[in-house]
C-alpha cells in the first residue's frame, strides 16, 4: 500500500529545495512559528486513485493529485516562481531521469503530469497578494 503522507512530505521537501522558497502544506509556511515573507508556496493534496495489486503481482500504483499555489506580491514575481515550480516538477536530465527526484519511502515515482496551469489570480493584488496555481499528478508504484 502506498501511503499518502510520505508522498506529500516528499513533494513539499523537493519543491522547497528545488524552488528555493518555503512550502507549507495547506497553510502559510512558517519558520520557528513566524510566517515567512512573500513569495512562498502552498501545497494542497487534492485526491487521486489507488490501484490494488493484481493476482501474481505485488506492485500497487497510486495516482495522486496536488495543487501548488504560488503566493507572491506581484504578477511578474508569481510567474517567475511558477516557472521555477514547473521546472522543479517536470525537468528531466539527458539520461531521462528527473532533475529533482522525489524520494518516497516504499515507492517509486514513475510518472509526472502537469494537468492544469491556471495562471495568475490578481483579485487580491490591491492587498499586495497575487497567486498562481498549478496542478500535477504523480504516478507512484510500490517497491
Amino acid at each position: 500500500m502506498i501511503n499518502r503522507a510520505p508522498v506529500t512530505e516528499a513533494v513539499r521537501a523537493m519543491l522547497s529545495e528545488a524552488v528555493g522558497k518555503s512550502c507549507g502544506v495547506g497553510a502559510l509556511p512558517t519558520v520557528g512559528g513566524t510566517p515567512v515573507l512573500l513569495p512562498y508556496l502552498v501545497l494542497y493534496p487534492l485526491g487521486g486513485d489507488f490501484d490494488g495489486a493484481l493476482l501474481g503481482d505485488r506492485s500497487e500504483d497510486a495516482h495522486l493529485v496536488y495543487q501548488v499555489t504560488v503566493v507572491a506580491s506581484r504578477t511578474d514575481q508569481a510567474e517567475w516562481v511558477a516557472d521555477r515550480v514547473r521546472r522543479a516538477l517536470l525537468d528531466r536530465a539527458a539520461t531521462g531521469e528527473w532533475v529533482h527526484p522525489l524520494v518516497v519511502p516504499g515507492g517509486r515515482v514513475w510518472g509526472r503530469a502537469l494537468i492544469a496551469d491556471d495562471g495568475t489570480d490578481p483579485s487580491s493584488a490591491g492587498e499586495g497578494v497575487v497567486t498562481y496555481a498549478l496542478r500535477i499528478r504523480f504516478s507512484i508504484g510500490s517497491t
